[in-house]
């Protein structure tokens, strides 16, 4: 019994000089820190020294299990970790810092600043944490900000997702920051990136029509379709009455031709908005792509009377008619000769080319040089047999693609 509490002892004393020396790590390691940015401005070579050694001493302490939950221990992970990413990407010798990975140290550091708030039930460090946030969420957005003005996507990128991050930190959801950092990640096809900021923002309810749109065209990027059907569907769930929000999911499904999907998004949407032109107009072209035409003429018709100049709905109308009579004209050349029912319909061939011909002028009309649409009326012509309005067109065409 006697020999079992001697051992007992010294088990405790050992742990208690092992706690001391790992509590001396921190201090080492804040010791260096300082040091760092006292040289930071004036000696690089020793700076780099230092947060070489800083991250030494943070390392031992975090990988001990008397320390790495300790929150002044975190935050100076945080603090040499983050500078010492950004320290690597200005260094000229690589090679002092090993097989440090600058871009996975910023992201530990800035997870090590959250949790060290977390778990700092006493609050003694979270107003350096917070300072230290603050700098660098002012500067970064300051640099963000300058960059996506300047259409310097990867700056903007880096800035804007950076003091969102730094934000975080100090408990502030920067919606704006995520909103455009997404776009520029988006711009640069950082697909990542882009779905993780959008999808934030769609979160937050911050322009989520427009969030969700990248959010779901970069998960598609990646390959990841059900997940960009998902979210679209998820955000449509949360804002029912925006038309935004649902012609978002309508132009996902138009890319990935599921045109039933896109016809039922389009009637809701058109629910809320029933005078959206273009609305009516793309549910018509939708139809059109299912063979729906009468459906699809009656859509293109209203879409006029919404929209009388819009050029779209006259070609589609006048594509529409011709269509359906270039169909009876070739029915007709398949029958056999002497058939009864050839002349009727050629003639219904010619009441087709007859209705799409005023769409088509009144098209032209609108977008004189548009050599598609003057082609469809070149063809138009020529089914009717009106020789000079087909030599005139031709004429127009020509003079255009010489241009």
């Amino acid at each position: 019994m006697k020999m079992k509490r001697i051992v007992l002892n010294i088990g405790i004393a050992l742990a208690a000089t092992i706690g001391i020396a790992q509590n001396g790590n921190v201090t080492n390691a804040a010791m260096a820190y300082k040091d760092y940015q006292s040289n930071l401005n004036g000696n690089m070579e020793q700076a780099t020294k230092d947060i070489i050694e800083a991250k030494k001493y943070i390392d031992m302490a975090i990988d001990h299990p008397d320390t790495k939950n300790n929150p002044k221990a975190l935050m100076y992970k945080g603090k040499i970790y983050f500078e010492m990413s950004g320290l690597v990407a200005v260094s000229e010798d690589q090679t002092a810092f090993g097989d440090f990975d600058p871009e996975k140290a910023a992201e530990e550091g800035l997870n090590a600043l959250i949790k060290s708030k977390v778990i700092d039930e006493k609050k003694r460090y979270v107003d350096d944490v917070n300072q230290y946030a603050n700098i660098y969420r002012a500067q970064f957005s300051n640099m963000g900000i300058t960059a996506f003005g300047e259409g310097k996507w990867e700056i903007a990128m880096s800035g804007l997702l950076g003091a969102a991050k730094f934000g975080e930190i100090i408990g502030v959801k920067d919606s704006m920051f995520y909103f455009h950092g997404s776009i520029a990640a988006y711009n640069l096809s950082e697909w990542e990136a882009a779905a993780e900021a959008s999808g934030t923002c769609v979160e937050l309810g911050y322009n989520a029509a427009e969030a969700v749109l990248y959010q779901s065209r970069s998960l598609v990027q990646l390959g990841k379709i059900q997940e960009a059907e998902k979210a679209l569907q998820s955000a449509v769930e949360k804002h029912p009455y925006n038309v935004d929000v649902l012609i978002s999911q309508i132009n996902f499904y138009i890319d990935a031709n599921r045109l039933e999907e896109a016809e039922k998004s389009l009637s809701a949407a058109i629910a809320l908005a029933p005078d959206n032109s273009a609305l009516v107009y793309t549910l018509g072209s939708v139809y059109e792509q299912m063979g729906r035409w009468e459906e699809a003429e009656a859509a293109y018709r209203r879409t006029l009377e919404l929209d009388p100049n819009n050029v779209n709905a006259k070609f589609s109308l006048g594509v529409l008619f011709f269509n359906k009579g270039a169909d009876l004209n070739n029915e007709a050349n398949a029958l056999l000769f002497g058939d009864p029912n050839y002349d009727k319909l050629v003639e219904g061939s010619k009441e087709m080319f007859r209705k799409a011909l005023p769409f088509l002028e009144g098209a032209t009309a609108t977008e004189p040089n548009d050599v598609i649409i003057l082609e469809s009326l070149k063809a138009v012509y020529g089914k009717l047999g009106m020789t000079d309005k087909y030599n005139e067109t031709v004429a127009r065409i020509n003079v255009l693609n010489n241009q």
